[in-house]
C-alpha cells in the first residue's frame, strides 16, 4: 500500500513532468515562442504566459507558508493575473522558474516524513490551518487544471509544431505535413515535447504514407528519441507490429 508521501510524489510527477492521462503542465508549456505564450483569443481573456505567472504566484505563496511566512490571501488575489509581455528570454526564464519550483517541491517532499505531511499549518494569514498533504494535493492538481487550458490555447493558435506532430502521429495527414514543412522545414527532424520525431511517431502509429513522405523529404532514419525509451523509427515500427513500415524504413537505410 503506497504511503501518502509516495502518492503525492507520483501526483506531482503526472501533473507536471510525465504524460499519463493528459499532458502535464511542464510539457504543455514547452516549445512555445514568446508571442505564442502572450497570445490571447480575445480581449479580457488570459494568455498562456499569464497562466504560467498565475501558477508561479500561488506556488510562491505555498513555499513561503511552508517555511513559516504565510502571505495575506486577499493580497494574493488582488495581485494575481497581471498583464504579461516580453521577449523570448523573459518567457524562457518564467518557464525555467516553473520547472525549478517543481523540483524544489519534489526535493522538499522527498525529505519529509508522512508524519510531517499530517501536520496542520497556516497557509495564509487569518485562514484556518490545513494539513501539508492536503495543501500539496490541491496545488499539484491546480497544475494539471491549467495544463488543459494551455493545451486549448495552443490548439486555438494552431501552433505549427503541434499541427506537424499531430498530423504525423494521430492522423498520418500528408497534406498537413507538407503544408507545415513548406513553411517550417526545421521541424522535419525536430523532436516533439515527448522526445519523438515525426518519423518515429508515424512509424509507431502505422501511417505508412506519412512515413514515405517524411523519408522523401529527408527525415533522419537513424534518429533516436530523446526520452527514456530511446527508440529509432525502425524500433518503433517493430514494437508496434507494423512490418510493412519496418520494411520501408530498412529500404531507406534503417538497421536498428
Amino acid at each position: 500500500m503506497p504511503t501518502a508521501k509516495e502518492l503525492l510524489l507520483e501526483h506531482l510527477e503526472y501533473t507536471f513532468e510525465k504524460e499519463g492521462w493528459q499532458p502535464p503542465l511542464g510539457m504543455a508549456v514547452a516549445g512555445l515562442a514568446a508571442e505564442q505564450a502572450a497570445w490571447k483569443p480575445a480581449p479580457g481573456r488570459h494568455s498562456i504566459w499569464q497562466i504560467v505567472r498565475h501558477v508561479l504566484h500561488w506556488k510562491r505563496g505555498v513555499l513561503s507558508a511552508w517555511v513559516g511566512d504565510p502571505r495575506d490571501y486577499q493580497w494574493m488575489n488582488d495581485s494575481d493575473w497581471p498583464e504579461v509581455s516580453g521577449d523570448q528570454g523573459a518567457w524562457e526564464r518564467d518557464v525555467k522558474e516553473l520547472h525549478d519550483m517543481s523540483n524544489e517541491f519534489r526535493q522538499r517532499l522527498e525529505e519529509i516524513s508522512d508524519e510531517d505531511l499530517d501536520q496542520a499549518r497556516p497557509w495564509y494569514r487569518d485562514v484556518p490551518p490545513r494539513a501539508l498533504a492536503q495543501r500539496l494535493l490541491h496545488m499539484f492538481t491546480h497544475d494539471v487544471y491549467h495544463a488543459g487550458q494551455v493545451q486549448y490555447l495552443r490548439a486555438l493558435q494552431q501552433v505549427p509544431a503541434d499541427r506537424f506532430f499531430n498530423a504525423a502521429g494521430w492522423r498520418g495527414d500528408v497534406a498537413v505535413l507538407r503544408q507545415v514543412l513548406d513553411a517550417h522545414p526545421d521541424l522535419l527532424n525536430a523532436f516533439d515535447r515527448s522526445g519523438w520525431t515525426a518519423l518515429q511517431l508515424a512509424a509507431y502509429t502505422g501511417h505508412v504514407e506519412a512515413v514515405r513522405f517524411l523519408l522523401d523529404r529527408g527525415a533522419d532514419v537513424h534518429a533516436v528519441s530523446r526520452n527514456e525509451i530511446a527508440a529509432t523509427a525502425l524500433k518503433s515500427a517493430e514494437v508496434a507490429g507494423h512490418a510493412a513500415i519496418a520494411e520501408v524504413l530498412r529500404a531507406n537505410g534503417a538497421s536498428r
